[in-house]
């Protein structure tokens, strides 16, 4: 029950209104008893002592307790913990909550078990125990949604970061940064663009969801908006190799160069070890100025600080095709092959130097494994190069049908293509050939 305190503290006279739940500050006595650690000196003028103890209380309370067992009012005691959690000697601060604000109405040192039990009753608002084991259980839950996530288990992933997500005390950035990144590789672009905002609403000095949200825009080709948030990104943490790279290469893709050239070299800069700067140049020296001999020397440089990069190997591949260098080709072609587990990249690229090199069960058998995959890469063109197979060995009908498959998705850009490719020559006599041609870009510009 609460107390009405009318007596003297051992520094002041001190009216206290309303009622304290709080008990006397006890003497230097009982404070050197309690506190058997304390200096004589230290507790020489009694509560004074203990006055900045009360800033740090109400902000690293171990415990908040309510009790509103008085009408209109309600008090709060805020406890920190000296020694043992759950038990004395303990330093409380007690507010007093009324209709028109909140005042502190005192504070205390806790040194008798009864007073703190009188103190832990009513309903307790704040455990930071529990928020620790809270915020373990929700680190445990994320950790486990970003394997998954690498194992392309991408529901269950989900369902963790959801789970993670719900638990959570506060909002935390980073969990909504990694939703996006689980939605956005599940193909559902609408939801991780909400997810990595409300990252960056939750903590706008991470670069992170910026990041995301560029490449996401850059994949979409909205360049615009993908130079907003990766050029943001870049500026709160300019040492990220990462961001600087995906930066020149979008001024690559907007046809500044000289921009792109001097980020490539600043991300070199800080962390001369990262492959990609070579691999974003080669890809650039590849397919953008078609300078195949200038896209071997990028990926040979990044290929050396990292071998394995299935990506750069693909390419690598492709670039020896095209400058004429066919036994190399086979021979990375090969390397490829002997890969556990291939990415969706790879594979495209293997349908299409399959194609080139003339091995065409070869090339079928990575289409199909491509069209298992849960985003394949670039499907138009894995079914443009399946059309070819099926058109150079006589099928005519499954080359057509593959070529539709091909259009549907690919528009304009295939048709381009399929009217300009010899290899198609048979094919493109045929009428069923030219209805299928003239019914999709009817069908486009609609």
């Amino acid at each position: 029950m609460a107390r009405k305190d009318e007596e003297k503290t051992s520094c002041c006279e001190v009216l206290t209104v309303p009622p304290t739940f709080l008990p006397l500050f006890p003497d230097k006595k009982s404070i050197l008893a309690g506190l058997p650690g304390v200096r004589s000196e230290c507790v020489e003028t009694g509560m004074t002592n203990f006055l900045p103890w009360i800033d740090f209380t109400l902000e690293n309370a171990d415990e908040i307790w309510e009790i509103d067992e008085l009408e209109e009012k309600k008090f709060y005691h805020y406890l920190n913990f000296l020694e043992v959690e759950g038990g004395p000697p303990v330093f409380a601060v007690e507010l007093c909550a009324f209709e028109d604000g909140t005042q502190m109405n005192g504070y205390s040192l806790i040194l008798r078990k009864e007073d703190l039990r009188r103190l832990r009753t009513g309903h307790l608002v704040y455990c930071r125990s529990r928020e620790w084991d809270r915020e373990r259980l929700t680190r445990s839950l994320n950790e486990k949604a970003l394997i998954e996530y690498e194992r392309d288990r991408l529901s269950e992933a989900r369902e963790l970061i959801d789970t993670a997500i719900r638990l959570s005390a506060n909002k935390c950035s980073y969990l909504f940064n990694n939703r996006g990144l689980i939605c956005w590789k599940m193909s559902n672009t609408e939801q991780a663009k909400q997810d990595f905002l409300e990252s960056i609403s939750l903590d706008r000095d991470n670069g992170d969801p910026y990041f995301n949200m560029g490449l996401i825009y850059f994949d979409e080709a909205d360049y615009e908006r993908a130079l907003y948030y990766l050029r943001r990104a870049a500026a709160i943490n300019p040492m990220d190799s990462q961001f600087l790279t995906e930066l020149a290469h979008l001024y690559l893709e907007l046809g500044q160069e000289d921009v792109a050239l001097g980020l490539f070299k600043q991300a070199e800069e800080n962390d001369p070890g990262d492959s990609q700067v070579d691999f974003h140049l080669g890809y650039y020296f590849l397919y953008k100025k078609m300078k195949p001999r200038d896209a071997i020397r990028y990926y040979r440089q990044g290929l050396e600080k990292d071998p394995e990069d299935q990506f750069a190997l693909a390419d690598l591949a492709v670039a020896h095709w095209i400058a004429g260098n066919k036994r190399k080709t086979r021979q990375i072609s090969r390397i490829l092959q002997s890969k556990p587990r291939l990415m969706p990249y790879t594979m495209s690229r293997l349908v299409y130097l399959n194609v080139q090199i003339g091995d065409y069960d070869s090339a079928l058998e990575y289409y199909h494994q491509a069209l298992d995959q849960t985003e394949p890469f670039e499907p138009e063109w894995l079914h443009y190069n399946a059309a070819l197979v099926y058109a150079k060995t006589g099928r005519p009908k499954q080359a057509l049908d593959t070529l539709d498959l091909a259009v549907r998705v690919g528009g304009e850009a295939v048709i381009k293509r399929a009217k300009s490719d010899n290899a198609l020559r048979e094919l493109k006599a045929m009428p069923d050939f030219k209805k299928l041609i003239k019914h999709n870009s009817r069908r486009g510009n609609r």
